[in-house]
């Protein structure tokens, strides 16, 4: 795994990350994650609560490969971080998460996702555009 910068947490914090998966037809699925953020270093995290798309394609892909997109689109500049993504959803350490928060007053079910950042790509607007840098 790879370590995210202090620039790259800034961002996930500050700007809207996309997640993308891709289903058992190959067909691909993106999508916004207002809940996404660092877990640590070298993990991404988000509520799963919709239980829809990404969660279909996620728990019916054996691989679990995923990508985050997150961008400012007035500095130009971003990261791709690509991974695989584990689901909890009613084990000791989703219930660790879910009951800091108050998902439960708006959402009947819950689980987190946690992304194993193993790869990261520069999605600047520059001649560096998606280089691998970690």
């Amino acid at each position: 795994m790879v370590n995210l910068t202090e620039e790259m947490k800034n961002m996930l914090k500050s700007q809207l990350p996309f997640l993308a998966t891709t289903g058992i037809d190959g067909k691909p699925q993106v999508g916004p994650k207002g809940s996404l953020h660092v877990l640590d270093d070298s993990h991404l995290i988000y509520f799963e609560h919709t239980f829809r798309q990404a969660y279909d394609n996620l728990s019916s892909n054996h691989l679990a490969a995923v990508a985050v997109a997150v961008a400012d689109r007035g500095a130009q500049q971003g990261f791709r971080f690509e991974g695989t993504a584990h689901i909890h959803e009613t084990d000791d350490f989703a219930n660790q998460i879910l009951d800091k928060t108050n998902i439960f007053e708006r959402f009947p079910r819950a689980g987190v996702v946690v992304i194993d950042v193993e790869r990261i790509y520069k999605l600047d607007n520059t001649l560096e555009a998606g280089i691998q840098i970690a």
